[in-house]
């Protein structure tokens, strides 16, 4: 027996295969369907099952896009893992069962990858030759990705990394920061506060920014450690050395 969504993405694949590109065709295609079932019922009795299960294993094969399994290979194992368990599903269990599993192994591959390009790197005295007589002094991290509950141990690890007067965070490659990755934050800030290290933040743009008005973190730390610029911000930490 076919769950109702069967008959849905039946449907929405013969439209695609068909050409239609908008929701229109959906609304067209369920008004003809809706036409057949008043109007030719008593008609489709005298239609033979025989013809009627070969139309339907034709559309099923149309459907199964097995072309697509010769291009796996190309892809990442968790992709392949998602797309064969959703497959075998749909055939052994339901494919509501199989939609479910998929949107999960979906999420988890999508947190896993989001967290894995989250990182942290500190500058180099290289790059900002103001750091080379204050080593241990300041130190300068740049964040790069996104700062959300997968991520969080990326501030976490900064902590054990502080120095003894003024923590420069670059967050100009930051794109993302979840309420998560805000509270995070904002313990980074207090850890900072008890150990007598002053905490500058550079760079913030955007949704980063917003957040960061959002959950406090302004009121928290002095407008003249909130710098648009981490050359400017570690020029302003300079002068704060004690």
């Amino acid at each position: 027996m076919a769950c109702p969504a069967t008959g849905t993405i039946a449907r929405t694949v013969t439209n695609i295969q068909s050409g239609a590109s908008t929701p229109i065709a959906g609304i067209v295609h369920a008004l003809t369907l809706l036409v057949i079932v008043l109007f030719g019922t008593p008609l489709a009795t005298n239609i033979p099952l025989a013809s009627l299960a070969a139309i339907l294993m034709f559309v099923a094969w149309n459907m199964g896009e097995w072309r697509k399994f010769a291009d796996l290979k190309q892809f990442r194992m968790p992709y392949r893992l998602t797309m064969l368990s959703v497959f075998f599903l749909t055939i052994v269990l339901d494919l509501t069962v199989a939609i479910q599993v998929g949107l999960l192994l979906a999420f988890i591959t999508f947190i896993y990858r989001i967290s894995s390009l989250s990182r942290y790197e500190a500058a180099s005295a290289i790059d900002f030759p103001e750091l080379q007589t204050h080593q241990g002094k300041i130190a300068v991290f740049r964040i790069y990705g996104v700062i959300f509950f997968g991520a969080v141990k990326l501030l976490e690890n900064i902590e054990k990394e502080l120095p003894s007067q003024v923590l420069v965070l670059g967050m100009k490659n930051v794109i993302y920061i979840d309420v998560s990755g805000m509270d995070a934050l904002l313990e980074l800030e207090s850890v900072c506060k008890s150990k007598g290290v002053k905490l500058m933040i550079c760079g913030l743009v955007h949704q980063p920014h917003d957040m960061a008005a959002r959950g406090g973190l302004f009121q928290r730390v002095p407008q003249d450690y909130i710098q648009a610029d981490l050359q400017q911000g570690i020029r302003t930490a300079v002068s704060h050395i004690n």
